[in-house]
């Protein structure tokens, strides 16, 4: 009966928590150095997250709480805000929603809005305040300055156009929006081309989901895979890496999918990302 009750108890503590790292939130802070960033956007916030994969998010709860009380710029959403059926945007529709009432929202598409039905999902992105970036982008201005924030559709997918989000004569630094970070992972380089390598020459931060920081992490072995498909990768599953002249963040997002939605050793993120002059 001892070793009943201490296996019941076990089991428990464990139940207890994955469910802790699957739903508590981790809020990051870091500062990055943005190359000729205009004086007027120094200490410029930014509020990233990702991955909503349908799940309902309060659209009064700790995320929107945080956003509020740090004082964000502007909010990026990088995608997959269904898992299956576009049906799921209506479940996340008033988490957007007060987004768009805490700063201006800014969205891109991942591989499973393509996947479910992205005209249908950026309508309702839209009717929520919500500001769609197609491969384009817009100009912010601050007294007379500019930071360019640019969006991709999902390079995964292959429904990225660069060039298109990216035309030449863009006046500031860019900022660019991509639900994955493809572009960057072993061996895509060579198979994008030298064209495609010279436009993200001219990005200075590039703000990417997707990998879920890998959901699932072992003891010593790290993530066991991505949803990038790469198994037990070493590289490009969550944070802040040097890629050419330019900057990667790769948030962790804040659902889950795959046949086990839960997280263990990567939990749900919300990423602040302050822009700094070298």
């Amino acid at each position: 009966m001892a070793r009943l009750l201490a296996g019941i108890g076990l089991a428990l503590m464990l139940v207890l928590f994955v469910w802790w790292e699957t739903s508590a939130l981790d809020i990051t802070h870091l500062e990055v150095s943005i190359t000729g960033l205009p004086a007027a956007f120094d200490g410029f916030r930014m509020g990233l997250a990702s991955d909503l994969h349908g799940r309902r998010t309060s659209p009064s709860g700790q995320v929107v709480t945080a956003l509020k009380a740090l004082g964000v710029d502007v909010i990026c959403v990088v995608g997959d805000f269904v898992h299956q059926s576009p049906a799921e945007i209506h479940k996340v529709y008033p988490f957007m929603e007060a987004l768009g009432s805490v700063a201006p929202t800014y969205a891109v598409s991942g591989n499973h809005d393509h996947r479910a039905g992205w005209s249908l999902i950026a309508a309702r992105l839209t009717e929520a305040g919500v500001i769609v970036l197609e491969n384009r982008h817009v100009v912010l201005e601050r007294d007379g300055e500019h930071l360019v924030l640019a969006g991709v559709s999902d390079p995964y997918s292959g429904h990225d156009r660069l060039a298109e989000a990216l035309p030449a004569g863009l006046a500031g630094p860019v900022v660019l929006l991509a639900h994955a970070p493809t572009w960057f992972e072993p061996g895509q380089a060579d198979r994008r081309g030298g064209a495609h390598q010279e436009l993200l020459a001219r990005v200075a931060l590039t703000l990417t989901g997707h990998t879920h920081g890998g959901q699932i992490k072992l003891p010593l072995l790290g993530a066991v895979t991505t949803a990038s498909g790469r198994l037990f990768p070493r590289t490009h599953v969550q944070g802040l890496s040097r890629e050419g002249d330019g900057w990667l963040y790769i948030t962790r997002g804040l659902g889950q999918g795959g046949p086990m939605p839960v997280r263990l050793g990567s939990r749900p993120e919300l990423a602040i990302i302050t822009l700094r002059r070298p």
